[in-house]
This record gives C-alpha cells, sequence and structure tokens, in this order.
C-alpha cells in the first residue's frame, strides 16, 4: 500500500485517570478511595500526503484570498515594486552604493581564499590556517551586513497581497493535512475538528487560546513542519528529521531543561563537596611528612650505636693492656689523643 503521509512525530500527553483502591479502615470495614494518577501517554501525529484534488482547493483558497487583499486595499508586488522605481527604488542612494561595495568586497574576498588554497606563494600550514580563518570571519561579516539591507528590502513587501494569501494558504494547508492517532486509534483522524476551513479554524483558534501545554506544542509543531514543507524546503524523510531537530533545538522540551538543571545543581554540590572535603586530606598529608621526617632521622642514631660499640671494644682492649703491664698498641694512639684531656 502507497505510504498516505508525509511525515509522522510524537508528543508526550498528561493524561488524568481514576484510580480506586479498596483498603479496610480502623473498624475492619472495606472502605473504597478514589485518586486521580497522571500518565504520560505518547501520541502520534500524521501529516497528510496531499493528492490533485487538495492542490487544486489550495491553488483556488490561494487565488481568492488573494482578490480579497487586493479588494481591501492592498498592493501587489508588482505594483508597489514599480511605485518604489519611480520613486527612485527601495534603496537609497547611500544603500545602493552600499550594496555594490559589499558585492564586490565578498567577491574580492572569496577569490583571496580560493588563491590561499592552492598556496601559490608555499606559505606554512601554521600561516595558512591563521590567514583562512581571518578571511572566513570577514566574509562572514560582510554577508550578515548584506543580509541585513536584503532583509530590509524584504521587509518593504511584507505586506502584499501575495504575502497576506500565501500565510493565509499555509494556514489553509495546517487545516487539512493535520491528523494524529488519539487513544491509540489505528488510523489517522484529522486533529483539527469541523468539515468545512472555518469550523476547523475555530477548532485551531479554541486549541491555541486553552491552557492545555499539549495542544500548544502540537499547533506550534504542524505549523512549522508544513510551513518548511509548503516552501520546499522539507520534501523527503531525511529534510524532515532534520526540520524536527531544528525545532528541537529552538524550542527545548521541559524534560530536558529539568535533566540539564538537576546536572548543574549535581555538579554544584559535588564541587561544594570537594571544596569541603579539601582541608581535610592535607591533614593526613601533614603526618605522612612528619613520619617520613622521623625515619630519616633513625639513620644517624644507628650510626651512632655502631661508633659506641667500637669505642668501648678500643677502650676494653686498653685496660687489658694496662693491666698485664704490656705497652700500649699503636692502634690505641687514637683513643689517647682524645683521652688527653683526662690525663692532664
Amino acid at each position: 500500500m502507497k505510504n498516505r503521509w508525509l511525515h509522522t512525530f510524537k508528543i508526550n500527553r498528561k493524561v488524568d485517570r481514576k484510580e480506586t483502591e479498596e483498603k479496610k479502615d480502623e473498624k475492619g470495614e472495606t472502605v473504597e478511595i478514589t485518586k486521580t494518577v497522571t500518565d504520560d501517554v505518547v501520541t502520534e501525529f500524521l501529516l497528510k500526503k496531499p493528492n490533485r484534488k487538495l492542490y487544486d482547493e489550495a491553488e483556488l483558497f490561494y487565488g481568492v484570498k488573494m482578490s480579497e487583499g487586493i479588494k481591501a486595499g492592498l498592493l501587489t508586488r508588482n505594483l508597489l515594486a514599480k511605485r518604489y522605481e519611480d520613486d527612485g527604488g527601495a534603496f537609497s542612494e547611500t544603500e545602493k552604493e552600499r550594496y555594490a561595495e559589499l558585492y564586490t568586497e565578498i567577491y574580492n574576498k572569496e577569490n583571496e581564499y580560493q588563491r590561499l588554497q592552492l598556496n601559490l606563494e608555499n606559505k606554512s600550514q601554521a600561516a595558512k590556517d591563521d590567514l583562512a580563518d581571518g578571511i572566513i570571519g570577514e566574509l562572514a561579516e560582510l554577508r550578515r551586513e548584506l543580509v541585513e539591507i536584503e532583509n530590509s528590502q524584504s521587509n518593504i513587501f511584507d505586506q502584499t497581497a501575495e504575502n497576506r494569501a500565501k500565510n493565509q494558504t499555509i494556514m489553509w494547508w495546517v487545516l487539512q493535512l493535520a491528523h494524529w492517532k488519539e487513544h491509540d486509534h489505528e488510523n489517522g483522524k484529522p486533529f483539527f475538528e469541523g468539515k468545512g476551513y472555518d469550523e476547523r479554524l475555530d477548532s485551531y483558534d479554541d486549541y491555541e487560546d486553552s491552557d492545555d501545554d499539549f495542544l500548544n506544542e502540537a499547533i506550534r509543531k504542524l505549523a512549522f513542519f508544513i510551513s518548511f514543507w509548503y516552501m520546499g524546503r522539507a520534501t523527503s524523510t531525511e529534510d524532515f528529521v532534520a526540520v524536527e531537530e531544528l525545532y528541537d533545538e529552538q524550542n527545548p522540551s521541559e524534560e530536558i531543561e529539568e535533566v540539564e538543571a538537576s546536572e548543574e545543581a549535581e555538579e554544584t554540590e559535588e564541587a561544594e563537596e570537594a571544596k569541603a572535603e579539601k582541608p581535610k586530606e592535607t591533614k593526613p598529608k601533614a603526618k605522612k611528612a612528619k613520619a617520613k621526617k622521623t625515619t630519616k632521622k633513625e639513620e644517624p642514631k644507628a650510626t651512632a650505636k655502631v661508633t659506641k660499640e667500637e669505642v668501648t671494644e678500643e677502650v676494653e682492649k686498653k685496660v687489658a693492656a694496662e693491666t698485664s703491664s704490656a705497652p700500649v698498641a699503636e692502634t690505641d694512639k687514637p683513643l689517647t689523643s682524645e683521652g688527653e684531656s683526662d690525663n692532664e
């Protein structure tokens, strides 16, 4: 079966349900207790793939809305452009000169960047990268200024019959293509209730005016997707996936924000704990250094002990020599010299 849908996406919806429990009171009697429980239900939305009939209706709708705008006094783009041309154009003389200068500078910078990539001057890689970064930065600034000038011109044409008809046609497509699977329905049904455009537009207004976060999120996302599709920037599955990623970046969900907030709180708490524990860690280090110092002092004591034993042995030899009336050996001379103060 041919695929009926352009794209599908899902939104979490909070649904309240009643839950009844039976408990026994103090008297032993059975009592029913009813409480409200909130569940997260995943709801699937679908964008209907338009057929030839819908395209014909959309084209007719666009023509009608454009005629309404003209009757109301709005100018078409051609008439507005002609009027500005008769008055000297939408740009002032200064803007025209700057616009031409920007195009020339951008052209020259792009040529300079291409020559740098060829590296005809045999520059080092570091110098080449530095120059390339500088050129890219200058190009970005020039293009930004160019876009600002172009946007200022395009804003002039916002209030035209074509622009009004285009915006209303996008809304028409939103009301026609938006479907969803409520309560796990097998087939998607229209999200906006009503048979015709006016009834569905009333349903859209009711959703928008409600305080239901789910409904507001749904209409924002539907309008975002269908606007990209209408402008020809989302035609394949890959394109819609990219558009959805862009939407998520611009509109982060509450769950992501809560996770990020909790992660920041955990990091702050860990930093405070590490800061509080830091002074405690210095005490064992001081004890360890002290113990290490004491170990070093033990080595001279051992050396002193050995020297004392040697001296004692020499003294015993001297005493034995004096007792036997034998002459003092030459080895005893160092001791005699040390003990000269005693003999004196």
